[in-house]
């Protein structure tokens, strides 16, 4: 009876099932004939973005489609002047968005739905470019997008830190940039193809920390700029640092040619270069007020050691107090000192051992069985120069002339006063004194051409004239190469072959000179004067050569004062006043214009690495020392010299060249005028000057007034 009751209750429950159960409904026949029963899920949610609804059998379709996403802002071909922005618009109420980059990768956003039709993507990064393309898409329907074309271009950055007025950053490569200083002035520059820019600031004329920003503007852009850049505080610092000090090796000293320690006190953080006459030694940094630098490689003679520091801003101080001191080469080991070989008792080797004569102990004496000194000893002498006995070795006439295009200032101002100093109180004074003796001596010159042995005799005294016939190229060589001699006994001559190459150099400046005082006024006074001229040769002129070298020798001036003619330019008949000053004028002018681009040529040499850049460095050099101090001398108005023409023909040009002149002489000797200022020898040589020029003038005076009185 059990049985029969589940078995019935099993079969209402299978009959009331459907009844119940609605979803539930029939399966497709299986194989054996039989329905089997099947369950059909209940579909599960979705996003409002993606909902779709499915007809039922005999029913019509009634979804409505998702429409396209839409930018709104900004608008096509529209300008923004920043690396982000805002990007916004319309879509589906049920889409979910995706702003894409304009260079690929990540999106720039994502949006999910908000049941509204608005979206918007803030902070959207933008690359610079002329076509920054914006592109919308529905996430998982690429085909639902729309995109734009806009211009970007972001705000340039600035560098911060510590400036002289010169101001860095990084921008657009080739916009123009525009830098904005709080309350002072502006500057405009154009970044390179790095996108790397410099602007210097010549409105910040005080130290103090002030507000920068800039903008920039590129050709794409037009008259559009991008917005200014994020405020950067900068600390201007427009004070140049005092010279630095030397404190080792000391004034007076004997320092080898290599391994030399330099050391000093300075501004801290600032770099500082020790120079050796025009030779940069080495380079340190300022560390708790003191700096320590060694180097070498400095050619055997006596040198001025300056020092000058640049600032961490970038200023650069004057130069130091000079330290004279004399660079010398290691000598050779004397023959005392030579190892000499004995056979060893056995006959079959041989032990080196010293001469028997007592001597110190050197570096050549450290050799078994005999011990070796100690390490002080070996490094007393300096290991020999490595340019030492070469063919490119420097010399002094190398780098004699600073250029003129050094970052140090030059002393411009300096060297005008010094020269309308030397013209009041030397060049004229030198004049009247000149005057005053000659009308003394009833115009007749101090000097006059008498016989040295014996009296003067006739031609026709002799049964045969004596004639000696000198090649005329001849005697111009041989005096060419005597003034190049003279010249080179300005500075320190060593026995190596590179005083032979510079024995070359000068011989070639010398040359260069005497054709440009040559041939330029030759060739005016045919052209343009029409009267003829001649060269005519001077032998007084190498006394000028020699007494201007070996009075730089013995006074140690360096660079060098030289004179370096060999000759003048004579108008062959009867010349005017008027023509002889206007030829000596064009004389003068040509030997102050070659000094000029001499000078100027210095700055464009290579560095003095070979034989050849050495050769042309002593070349030009020479040609700057040789042609401004020939201009200073000719110039003077003293006897029969182009001075005392120019003068007698135009004072105010006479004085203008003379100036001219003067002011060359004064800026390229510098570096010996500051060791004189340091050395406070200025003063004395002003009240030198003027003792002079009162002695003149009052000679002059007396004999102008007083003695015609006393007829």
């Amino acid at each position: 009876m059990l049985r029969a009751a589940l078995l019935l209750l099993v079969t209402l429950a299978v009959a009331l099932a459907p009844l119940g159960a609605p979803h539930r409904a029939l399966a497709a026949p299986s194989p054996d004939g039989d329905a089997a029963l099947a369950t059909t899920p209940a579909p599960s949610p979705t996003p409002a973005a993606r909902q779709t609804t499915t007809p039922a059998p005999n029913e019509t379709a009634t979804a409505t489609p998702i429409t396209e996403p839409v930018i709104t802002s900004p608008a096509t071909g529209d300008f923004v002047g920043s690396s982000t922005t805002t990007v916004s618009g319309t879509r589906d109420a049920s889409s979910e968005v995706q702003l894409l980059s304009p260079v690929g990768g990540d999106p720039l956003c994502i949006v999910a739905p908000d049941g509204t039709t608005a979206w918007s993507c803030p902070g959207a990064s933008l690359p610079n470019s002329a076509a920054v393309t914006l592109r919308v898409v529905v996430t998982g329907d690429s085909t639902l997008s729309h995109e734009i074309t806009i211009m970007a271009l972001a705000p340039p950055t600035v560098t911060g830190g510590v400036s002289n007025g010169l101001v860095r950053g990084t921008g657009h490569p080739g916009a123009s940039v525009t830098l904005t200083v709080t309350n002072a002035a502006t500057c405009t520059t154009t970044a390179d193809v790095s996108g790397a820019w410099a602007c210097y600031l010549d409105g910040v004329t005080s130290s103090g920390s002030r507000s920068v920003s800039a903008r920039q503007s590129t050709n794409y852009s037009g008259q559009n700029a991008s917005h200014m850049s994020p405020v950067v505080a900068i600390l201007f610092d427009v004070d140049r640092p005092g010279p630095p000090v030397i404190t080792a090796p000391a004034a007076a000293t004997q320092i080898p040619v290599t391994g030399t320690t330099y050391r000093g006190t300075g501004e801290n953080g600032a770099t500082v270069t020790v120079f050796a006459g025009a030779y940069s030694v080495c380079t340190a940094s300022v560390s708790g007020g003191v700096w320590t630098c060694t180097a070498g490689g400095i050619a055997a003679g006596s040198y001025s050691l300056v020092a000058v520091q640049e600032d961490v801003a970038g200023n650069v101080s004057r130069g130091s107090p000079a330290v004279r001191v004399s660079y010398v080469a290691p000598r050779a080991p004397s023959a005392t000192h030579t190892p000499t070989s004995r056979p060893s008792p056995s006959g079959t080797a041989a032990t080196v051992v010293p001469d028997e004569a007592p001597s110190s102990p050197t570096t050549n004496e450290a050799v078994p069985p005999v011990p070796s000194p100690s390490p002080s000893a070996s490094s007393a002498i300096p290991a020999p120069s490595p340019e030492a006995g070469r063919w490119n070795a420097p010399t002094r006439f190398t780098a004699a002339v600073s250029s003129p295009f050094t970052t140090s200032p030059f002393p411009w101002l300096q060297a005008v006063l010094l020269a309308l100093g030397a013209v009041l109180l030397l060049a004229v004074p030198s004049r009247l004194l000149a005057g005053t003796i000659s009308r003394a001596r009833g115009g007749r010159p101090l000097w006059t051409a008498t016989s040295i042995a014996g009296r003067n005799r006739a031609r026709d005294e002799f049964e045969t004239a004596p004639t000696v016939q000198l090649n005329r190229w001849l005697l111009g060589a041989a005096a060419l190469v005597a003034a190049a001699t003279l010249v080179m006994l300005s500075g320190p001559v060593l026995s190596q072959p590179a005083y032979l190459r510079l024995l070359v150099a000068v011989i070639v400046a010398l040359l260069l000179v005497n054709v440009a005082a040559a041939v330029v006024p030759l060739w005016w006074s045919t052209r343009v004067m029409h009267i003829d001229a001649t060269i005519t040769f001077l032998p007084r002129y190498l006394a000028l050569v020699a007494v201007a070298a070996i009075g730089s020798r013995l006074l140690d001036i360096h660079p060098a004062f030289m004179f370096g003619l060999l000759g003048s330019v004579t108008v062959a008949a009867g010349p005017t006043i008027a023509q002889r000053g206007q030829l000596a004028a064009v004389r003068a002018a040509s030997l102050l214009a070659v000094s000029v681009a001499g000078w100027a040529a210095l700055g464009a040499l290579p560095e003095t690495t070979g034989l050849l850049s050495t050769l042309v460095a002593e070349i030009v050099n020479t040609v700057v020392l040789a042609s401004i101090g020939s201009a200073v001398l000719v110039l003077v108005p003293l006897g029969r010299t182009s001075g005392r023409s120019v003068l007698a023909w135009s004072p105010v040009i006479w004085s203008g060249l003379m100036v001219a002149a003067f002011t060359l002489l004064f800026a390229v000797l510098s570096p010996t005028i500051e060791v004189c200022q340091n050395a406070g020898q200025v003063p004395l040589l002003w009240v030198a000057a003027g003792v002079f020029a009162s002695l003149c003038a009052g000679a002059w005076a007396w004999q102008r007034f007083v003695t015609p009185a006393q007829l």
